[in-house]
């Protein structure tokens, strides 16, 4: 009988330990954060840091804050084309995007694919906090994830290439929903 019952306490508290209600990410459709993003290349870093406004699906803008050089530059991605502003020339450059460049969308849209179609990755996300997944050739290892505003959202992320380290972001600051106005992405 004492092992009935200890089976059943274990069962009990595994299933809400691991059935935490998280709201399903495919509901956001704004994210501002502030993302750190360190880049590896013919063993080479560079680091910088910037402010991310992006309403889904399609219209992200990016502002430079570190390295200072660089500080004040404004990119936004909107409709497939790529808009740079560059303070120390006070110009405008247009031009297509490219869709490998921006690690942060091409993440979170692929989260959110992923999220919809895969219940064993949904089961994962929503009861890990560390775990790798796969995306071409690029691995995503996810090494920490939090709960913000009901949502959980990875906030360290490595990525490799095969094998490779390319780039490792870390995600602060994160807003969820909140309105961002149309404005926000013109120069």
């Amino acid at each position: 009988m004492k092992r009935v019952i200890a089976l059943l306490f274990f069962i009990f508290i595994s299933v809400f330990s691991f059935s935490e209600d998280y709201r399903d990410i495919n509901n956001i459709k704004t994210l501002k954060m502030l993302v750190n993003e360190k880049n590896f290349n013919n063993n080479k870093s560079t680091e910088k840091t910037y402010d991310i406004l992006y309403k889904l699906p399609n219209m992200l803008k990016k502002t430079m804050l570190e390295p200072k050089s660089h500080k004040g530059e404004i990119f936004i991605y909107k409709d497939n084309k790529k808009i740079v502003y560059l303070p120390i020339f006070n110009q405008l450059i247009e031009e297509n995007n490219v869709e490998e460049e921006n690690y942060i969308v091409d993440t979170i849209t692929f989260f959110q694919k992923k999220y919809k179609n895969d219940s064993e990755f949904k089961k994962i996300y929503n009861t890990k906090n560390k775990f790798q997944v796969k995306k071409e050739n690029l691995n995503l290892n996810i090494l920490k994830m939090e709960n913000i505003e009901g949502y959980r959202l990875p906030v360290e992320i490595k990525i490799y290439d095969k094998d490779i380290l390319i780039a490792h972001l870390k995600l602060s600051n994160i807003t969820i929903n909140k309105n961002i106005s149309e404005s926000e992405f013109k120069i």
